[in-house]
């Protein structure tokens, strides 16, 4: 084991720990292996110690400055490129006003899941929200087959009974509603105008 020992103390002066720390700690680790083996894995391990040192040994095959160069046009460089063409292409072509086609195309994006555990639970607690100040407008003494009353307690209801639908129908209640303030109003007639 002096031989490799030898061989690590000649690799440190050579300065390769300062240049591939990683690679000569591994060096070490082997060394260190190679120690406390039986002689047949002893020599196994000493000649890939020994081929690994002569790599660790070598000089570099491209100083930093042609390897930047490289990295420059490496694949991730060109996904990157093409995925900001493509946003500049989508942004083009966009109108001012979102239609369905773009949003299809926002959602094809898959969300990270910390994110959609959050829309989760903030939908999960707007809904709620919403439910409990519904519930708090209730109307007093309402009659058995008062509308706002029968909702109020078919909600309560859905409530316990099914709260992830009750997710779902808060969702699209709030997407009708949105739709209804979004149409344009319905202009009068022209001659139901009043004269001043």
């Amino acid at each position: 084991m002096a031989d490799v020992q030898a061989v690590l103390d000649a690799l440190r002066s050579g300065g390769a720990a300062e240049r591939n720390p990683v690679r000569f700690a591994y060096l070490e680790a082997l060394a260190r292996r190679a120690a406390v083996q039986p002689e047949a894995v002893r020599q196994a391990l000493k000649g890939k110690l020994n081929a690994r040192a002569h790599q660790l040994a070598a000089p570099a095959a491209t100083p930093p400055a042609e390897a930047s160069v490289e990295c420059a046009t490496s694949p991730l460089s060109a996904l990157l490129a093409d995925i900001n063409r493509f946003a500049c292409e989508q942004a083009e072509e966009a109108p001012s006003t979102t239609n369905t086609t773009s949003l299809s195309r926002v959602h094809a994006v898959p969300e990270l899941r910390s994110i959609a555990c959050f829309h989760e639970t903030w939908s999960r607690l707007s809904g709620e929200q919403q439910l409990a100040e519904t519930l708090a407008c209730a109307p007093e003494n309402a009659g058995p087959l008062n509308s706002q009353h029968l909702v109020l307690r078919s909600l309560k209801l859905m409530r316990d009974i099914a709260p992830d639908y009750l997710q779902g129908f808060m969702s699209h209640i709030d997407t009708l509603i949105w739709l209804e303030h979004a149409s344009p109003a319905k202009q009068p007639p022209k001659g139901s105008a009043k004269k001043r």
